[in-house]
Order: structure tokens, then C-alpha cells, then sequence
């Protein structure tokens, strides 16, 4: 029982049933929000009781996907362990004879009217021109000659081992990178720094083992970020004049009609083409520094990589001069007015024309300002400094501030990942389309029929090839011209 069990757990095909599996779980993470919570699904009846039943929509952390990603990490070890095995064969001399190799289908015999030193000599010659190294091995029996040669890279076992090794790492890496890892979001204003820690408690790892729920990072585990410089370019937003909103025929119409379309775009229809952020790092145990944070150029510091996600902006809002503080929801109710106020829009920092040249924007706050309930809201837009009379209240804003948003992330399994991930890649290929070649054969005089002298002898040859480019085509038929001259 446990080697049936043994020969099913290091199957290729249970690999493959237990990767399809996995594709199911990941297609489901990717189709469901993760993370999210139900009201955020349409699907009701079976369906719903389905993804609460199972927990699809923390998948991955669910004891399904867990215990497949058990099972597949088990598959992986036992498959590597019998190409280690297959390894360590490959490593002892070959015992070569002439009952093993002639009953191999693949071998091809060539009875021969020289000697055997003639054959041996014509076919070592004919591999060695072809670049095939000589490997050990043993004869048996009543053989006159006979011998191992390869021709490859790398011996295609080495490769299976190579990727099935990488993709073991590669499971480890994600697992490490399930326990451990953990993110968050920081939002960052010109002067005010602010703390970022290199451990967490928030990890999978004290959730399971019930571990610091209230651990506080130590001094050393810390360092600050402060934001020197937000910058930001706006382009204007480009806009069909006429362009019917919906209909497959007037916009076919709307689009070959004499003249083309009008695309024109309104002085404060802006949207952001560019961001980045001037850090400054203040860590006790290292010089401050200055670094540049864009989109796809993150900052790696302390095992954290900040990624430039998004921007922020706060401003103060003024009625007859008296500031108005939000309230929770963010909306400004202000004395002496019915109704409140919401954000919009605010916008500040630099312009690209459409020439590309750039100016400075002149900042300004666009407000929703909604006299009461069932009303229709007015916008308003308030440039700094300035002030605009709503029923006899002076609006103004000022101190408009740009800052950065930044989202970090400790990910302690990447590191295997980028040493596993190139070694899959290129062990696999070079497997599927690389080049190994490697011959077996074994020379045996013959007897006259009379019992005199030999005259002549027989040659038992082998080829085996493995990768796409590993085969010569012809290469047993020009053996044979080699050995029999015709």
C-alpha cells in the first residue's frame, strides 16, 4: 500500500491534476475580491451558498487551496527525489554487453567484414568528429570493445532535476512570503516625516501561532521618510465635440462625415500623466539620503520596497475669513449657510501644453456646494487666495498642499523566487528545445564458419536523444556509410 501510495504521490500525472487544481483556486481568487465581503457579489441560490460555504473569498488562505498547495509541494519533493535518484544512476559507469544492448529496440547492428579494431577505430573516429565525449564504462561478457559517448550541454536528468528543484524554491518562496510578508499605506506632506517600521505584527504568522498581537517595533526596527519635493504634471482632457454618447450607427456616422471629428478640451479638464515624489530618509543607523520615487521606479530600503501609488491633497477652507474644519465625512458645514460642502477636485503643480512645453498651474479647489436635501449642487471653483460669495458668505480657500502616497511592502520570500524563477525558465527550455545526444555500443568479433581466424565483426550501436534539437537527422544512416562504406 505504501508504495502504490508512493508511485501515485510522485506521479507526473498527479502534478498535473494537482496544478490544474491550483489554476481553478487562482482563477477564482482573481474572478471573486479577494479580501472583499459578500455584499460586493451579485451571484445568490447555490452559487452564494457555494463561495460562503468554501470561503472563496479568502481563497488563499483557505484550508482548500492550503491543503492542495500541501499536497503539490508533497507531489514536488517526491518527483525530485526520484530524479536524484535518476542522477545518481546516470553518475556510475554504464555496464555495457552485447544480450543488454542488442535486445534494445533502438539498437541498431552492423555486421562488419574487418576486424574489430577497424570497427571500434571507425566508430570512434565518426563520433568524435561530431564533438561526442567519451563517458565511463564497464563490459561484460565476450566484447572486444565497446564504449559510452555524449554529445550536449548539460545532461538532459540535470535539467528535470534543475526546474524540479526551482519550482520547490518557488513554493517555499511563496509560503515564506504567505507567513511573513505584510504591507500597508503611508501618506506623506512637505515637513511632516513620518515613522516606518521594518517588522509588523499584522503577519499570518502571529495570526496562526497567536503570537505579539500588540508588538511594538524597537527603535532599531525604525527609520523615518520625509517628502522634500511632490511634483505632478496635468495634461488636458481631450473631448469629442458633438460625439453622439452611445449608438454604434450615429458614432459610425458622427465619425465619417466631411470635415472629421472636432476634439477640443476645456481649460480645467485636467488629469494627471505624471507623478513622483522626493523622499528624504532619516534612519539613525545610516547617513540621510534623498531618492526620487515614480511610478515603476519604487525605493527598496531595509527589506521594504515603496511603491509611488497615488497623491493627496489638503487645503484649508475659509468662510468670512474664519476656517472651517471637515467633519468626519470630510464635508464642510459653514455658519450663517444652509447646506455643506464636498471636495471635488484640487489641483496644483504643472502643466504640459500641447506643444509639450510646461507652465505652473495656478491652484485651485473645485467644491460641490449642496444647498439641502433633493436640491440641485452647484460647483464652484476657488482659486488660492481668492474668495467667491455664496448667499452673502465669503468662500475662500488657502495653503493648498500636495502629498505623496506611498504603499510599502516587506516580501521575505522574493528573494527565492528570483533565484528559482530564472532556473525554471531556462532549465525548462533548455530541456524542451536544447540538444543531447548519447551512444552506446558494444564490437564483437565473429567466427568463421569453419572455425578458423575471424573474418570480420559485429557492431551493436544505441542513440538516444532528448530536446527538440537533439536529433541528427540521418546520423545511424551515415554511421552506416562510415562503417560499410556504401
Amino acid at each position: 500500500m505504501l508504495s502504490a501510495l508512493y508511485d501515485i504521490l510522485s506521479s507526473t500525472k498527479t502534478s498535473i491534476v494537482l496544478f490544474g487544481i491550483l489554476l481553478l483556486f487562482y482563477l477564482v481568487g482573481n474572478i471573486l475580491p479577494y479580501g472583499g465581503d459578500y455584499g460586493q457579489i451579485k451571484v445568490t441560490g447555490l452559487a452564494l451558498r457555494i463561495i460562503k460555504g468554501l470561503d472563496l473569498l479568502n481563497v488563499y488562505s483557505g484550508p482548500w487551496f492550503l491543503g492542495v498547495s500541501g499536497l503539490f509541494f508533497l507531489n514536488l519533493c517526491l518527483c525530485t527525489y526520484k530524479r536524484l535518484t535518476w542522477v545518481l544512476k546516470i553518475r556510475k559507469p554504464a555496464m555495457l554487453s552485447v544480450s543488454t544492448l542488442s535486445a534494445h529496440k533502438a539498437t541498431v547492428g552492423f555486421k562488419l567484414p574487418y576486424g574489430p579494431e577497424e570497427a571500434t577505430r571507425r566508430i570512434e573516429g565518426f563520433f568524435k568528429k561530431r564533438l561526442f565525449l567519451r563517458k565511463p564504462a564497464h563490459l561484460m561478457g565476450e566484447v572486444h570493445s565497446g564504449g559510452v559517448l555524449e554529445q550536449g550541454f548539460i545532461h538532459y536528468v540535470w535539467l528535470s532535476l534543475s526546474y524540479h528543484i526551482s519550482v520547490i524554491l518557488t513554493v517555499i518562496g511563496a509560503m515564506i512570503t504567505f507567513l511573513f510578508a505584510f504591507e500597508s499605506n503611508l501618506t506623506i506632506y512637505p515637513g511632516e516625516p513620518v515613522d516606518v517600521a521594518t517588522v509588523s505584527k499584522d503577519i499570518r504568522w502571529n495570526k496562526y501561532t497567536g503570537g505579539e498581537k500588540h508588538l511594538e517595533a524597537p527603535p532599531e526596527k525604525k527609520f523615518k521618510l520625509g517628502l522634500e519635493k511632490f511634483s505632478i504634471k496635468y495634461t488636458q482632457k481631450p473631448s469629442i465635440e458633438g460625439f453622439p454618447a452611445k449608438g454604434f450607427g450615429p458614432r459610425l456616422k458622427e465619425t465619417l462625415k466631411q470635415g472629421g471629428l472636432v476634439v477640443s478640451s476645456k481649460e480645467d479638464a485636467l488629469y494627471a500623466v505624471e507623478y513622483a515624489s522626493r523622499i528624504v530618509v532619516y534612519d539613525a543607523r545610516q547617513p540621510e539620503k534623498e531618492v526620487t520615487v515614480r511610478v515603476n521606479e519604487p525605493l527598496r530600503y531595509r527589506g521594504l520596497t515603496f511603491y509611488q501609488s497615488a497623491y493627496d491633497y489638503r487645503f484649508d477652507l475659509f468662510a468670512n475669513g474664519v476656517k472651517v474644519e471637515p467633519d468626519e465625512k470630510g464635508t464642510y458645514k459653514l455658519p450663517g449657510l444652509e447646506g455643506e460642502f464636498s471636495t471635488m477636485q484640487v489641483i496644483s503643480g504643472t502643466l504640459l501644453l500641447k506643444d509639450g512645453s510646461p507652465c505652473t498651474i495656478r491652484p485651485f479647489v473645485k467644491l460641490t456646494y449642496t444647498p439641502g436635501e433633493g436640491q440641485r449642487p452647484e460647483i464652484l471653483k476657488i482659486y488660492e487666495g481668492e474668495t467667491k460669495e455664496v448667499k452673502e458668505v465669503r468662500v475662500g480657500v488657502g495653503n493648498i498642499q500636495a502629498g505623496t502616497v506611498l504603499s510599502y511592502r516587506h516580501d521575505p520570500g522574493v528573494a527565492l523566487l528570483w533565484i528559482a524563477v530564472p532556473v525554471l525558465f531556462f532549465g525548462m527550455l533548455f530541456r524542451t528545445w536544447g540538444r543531447w545526444l548519447r551512444v552506446s555500443y558494444v564490437v564483437e568479433k565473429v567466427a568463421s564458419a569453419s572455425g578458423g581466424p575471424s573474418e570480420g565483426s559485429r557492431a551493436y550501436v544505441q542513440l538516444q536523444r532528448a530536446g527538440i534539437w537533439g536529433g541528427e537527422a540521418g546520423m545511424m544512416e551515415k554511421l552506416g556509410q562510415a562503417l560499410t562504406g556504401h
